[in-house]
């Protein structure tokens, strides 16, 4: 439970109404009850600010309160983030090694790891300060978890991964596994040996059911700062510069190279063997078929520059209209 003014005070916002308000929950603006705050920045949610019931709103312009209370700030993403973070019950994790956990005497543990139950820590890994493993998790010989990492429940991670500092694993993700390399001799599928592995950057979040692949002549990598939504796949050999974002379901082949700060969104297939340059974006579904400069958006199948597809679709319209009138001729 805090005041509007508390609120404001942590997002650095200005107040409209009254200061003294309190605010005891977050909630959607259409949801929102008395005591709510709510988020009602965005064109669709401004329209029903009167009619909503929460007691206050984060907005970035005075006008869009129509005389309710609220907060004013410059980046509303920003505000919202830190009001979520002070609303949030999470339980403090209490670090403690159970005694149903298996860890191999040659394991190097950092000060305050915790280990939960069902968890098998291979020989020789090597885990440091703060850690947090969860239930079922399975971590092979070699591995090595950087400081202040957190490894959720049932995470498989294979013999000499790198995971660095302050990274995040969901649940049911798999790092280092055998990529899909095959010769095809006769009829006979000949298995490429994997030999090199997965090296996973700072400050890096994994979602749920995630597969990376361990490389075959080169590390596969994934830069500091890269965030990963739930059913990522990545192919062995791929290199993931530092600060990308990939939404749910974007699957990457092997040997390519993805720019920095590069956005993918959902479904988007990259195939292997290609170049994207920096801060390239993909719409959803986007299907990559060749290297790509980068710096701009990209969507369609093949992927092209947005401006190049939205004109070749504008070019299929006319001509399908054309057809019709044609065909009623």
């Amino acid at each position: 439970m805090f005041t509007l003014k508390q609120i404001a005070f942590e997002v650095q916002g200005a107040i409209v109404g009254d200061s003294s308000t309190t605010i005891t929950s977050v909630d959607d603006i259409e949801e929102a009850e008395v005591g709510s705050i709510s988020f009602a920045f965005l064109p669709k949610y401004k329209k029903i600010i009167k009619s909503s019931n929460a007691s206050a709103f984060i907005v970035t312009n005075k006008e869009d309160l129509n005389d309710c209370s609220g907060i004013i700030v410059d980046n509303p993403y920003l505000a919202m983030i830190k009001i979520l973070e002070l609303f949030s019950k999470k339980i403090p994790i209490k670090n403690k090694l159970d005694t149903n956990a298996s860890i191999s005497a040659s394991a190097c543990l950092g000060e305050n790891v915790g280990i939960s139950a069902f968890s098998v820590i291979g020989d020789n890994v090597n885990i440091g300060d703060n850690v947090n493993i969860g239930s079922g998790v399975k971590i092979n010989e070699g591995v090595i978890i950087g400081a202040n990492s957190v490894i959720k429940d049932n995470v498989v991670i294979y013999d000499n991964v790198e995971v660095g500092k302050h990274a995040l694993i969901h649940s049911g993700t798999v790092i280092g596994s055998d990529g899909f390399g095959f010769t095809t001799i006769e009829k006979t599928h000949h298995k490429i040996p994997h030999i090199k592995s997965v090296i996973v950057g700072d400050f890096v979040e994994i979602g749920s059911t995630c597969t990376i692949d361990r490389g075959s002549v080169k590390n596969t990598k994934i830069g500091d700062h890269c965030k990963l939504d739930n059913q990522v796949h990545i192919a062995h050999n791929v290199i993931v510069e530092e600060g990308c974002l990939m939404a749910a379901g974007v699957f990457v082949g092997g040997s390519t190279t993805i720019g920095a700060y590069s956005m993918v969104a959902g479904k988007t297939d990259i195939g292997p063997h290609i170049i994207i340059g920096k801060e390239s974006i993909f719409a959803a579904r986007s299907c990559v078929l060749k290297s790509l400069e980068g710096g701009q958006m990209y969507a369609g199948n093949p992927a092209r520059p947005i401006k190049e597809k939205q004109e070749r679709d504008a070019v299929f319209t006319k001509l399908k209209l054309l057809e019709k009138r044609l065909k009623k001729q």
